[in-house]
Order: C-alpha cells, then structure tokens, then sequence
C-alpha cells in the first residue's frame, strides 16, 4: 500500500472516484455517513445494523488515508505498543486488526510471532499490503466472537476499539473468547463513549466482575477525552 500521504481532492471528485473503483453501494455508504451526522439514530440504524458490512465497505484506501493522516491515531498506537511490549509476551494475536496499524506498531517493539484477525475483507487486504514484509505476522479472516483457535494459543491477546463496537451480547462472547485463547494477558483499548457505530464499555469493570485480576487500567492520554478512554491489561491466568 501506498503510505506517502497526498492532499484530499475536492468533495466532487473524491464522490466520483469512489462510485467508480468500488461501485454504487460504498458511494451511497459514504454519502449516508457524511450526511447524517446530526442524526446518531438514523445513522445507526441505516448502515451500522451489519457491523461486518459496515467495516468491509469501510476498509480500504480512503480508511487508510484517514487514519494515517491523524496524528493522534499514531502516536496513540505506539502509546499502545509501548505497554503491550512491556509484559514481554512471548506471542501476541490482535482481534480486529483492521489494516494493521497497531500490529506494525508492536513488531517495532517485539519480536514475538503476531497474528491479527478480522472479519473484513478489505480490511485484511489493506493490511497484507501494509504489513508486507513483517517477519512473523500471520493474518486471519474470522470473527472476534468465535476464534478459529485453540484454548491458550496465544501468550497476550489485544484488542483496539473493536469490542465497542459490538452490541452487548457479542461483546460478552469477544471477551470470553479472549479469555479462552489468552495464556497470560488480555490488553484492551475500548473507549467508554456511545455514538452511531459505538456501544461503550467499562471493560476494566466487567473483568472485575468475572473475578478476574487487573494488571493495570487508565485513560490513554493523548486521546481528545482521556476520561472516556480506557486501556486495560488482565491477567487471565494466575
């Protein structure tokens, strides 16, 4: 993939480059996500009620220009990689690895194995491009909330805004799937606030609940509002 970052064509051309590489739906699909801002309700109703569908029309080139032309995003990841690095894990799975932006982040600090999952198509494309060349990364097609893997495959299993984005009946499954291919640690960045396409979860808290110990939990300070961020490790075994 291309990562050199160009300047943004204007909106009418950006609308007509979109309707012609990748067809009518995903030109409507962004014009309703433009267009609806003021109207959270809608908005989840008319192109968040497939979370699958949803990622896989938004995977891509123009999700790759977006988050990379964010500052934030990158120094956040690496704020990210920088504590899943320092429990030393011997092996590492992301779930909702998107186009491997924090993956790419973590093989800088480790060279343990790491594998990403993602039930995107687009998503995984963009990441095999992006993470063309990276010693031991594996990818996966498949679903947070049933892993193609076996009980303990991995030593630390992470995820970055991916539970919040799931109604509360799959993000109860995402996390009891970690807990089921994790050894050691469960590390999560799951923000706490609610908008069209994000439920929100104390992730801290419902660990707590299950009995389960925390290593650590805390705002991730460069987000725009740290208080509703929250990155948290668990230990899952001992």
């Amino acid at each position: 993939m291309d990562t050199l970052l160009h300047p943004e064509p204007l909106l009418p051309l950006r609308a007509w480059r979109a309707l012609r590489s990748r067809g009518v739906r995903y030109a409507w699909h962004k014009t309703l996500r433009r267009s609806l801002g003021r109207w959270p309700t809608w908005k989840r109703r008319l192109i968040y009620a497939d979370p699958r569908a949803y990622w896989t029309l938004r995977g891509g080139r123009d999700y790759f220009r977006e988050q990379e032309g964010q500052v934030g995003r990158t120094l956040r990841a690496e704020w990210i990689a920088d504590r899943v690095a320092a429990y030393r894990p011997t092996s590492i799975l992301e779930i909702g690895c998107g186009y491997g932006k924090l993956l790419q982040a973590i093989r800088v600090r480790t060279d343990a194995p790491l594998a990403g999952l993602d039930f995107s198509r687009s998503q995984l494309g963009a990441a095999r491009e992006f993470l063309n060349g990276q010693d031991e990364v594996e990818l996966f097609l498949g679903r947070g909330d049933q892993l193609p893997f076996a009980d303990g495959s991995f030593d630390m299993v992470v995820t970055s805004a991916v539970i919040l984005h799931n109604p509360p009946e799959i993000a109860d499954k995402i996390r009891r799937e970690v807990i089921r291919v994790a050894r050691r640690f469960a590390a999560h960045n799951e923000e706490m606030n609610v908008s069209y396409n994000r439920y929100g979860y104390d992730t801290a808290a419902w660990y707590r609940s299950q009995g389960f110990r925390i290593a650590e939990s805390g705002p991730i300070p460069m987000d725009p509002d740290p208080v509703l961020s929250q990155f948290c490790v668990v230990r899952v075994n001992g």
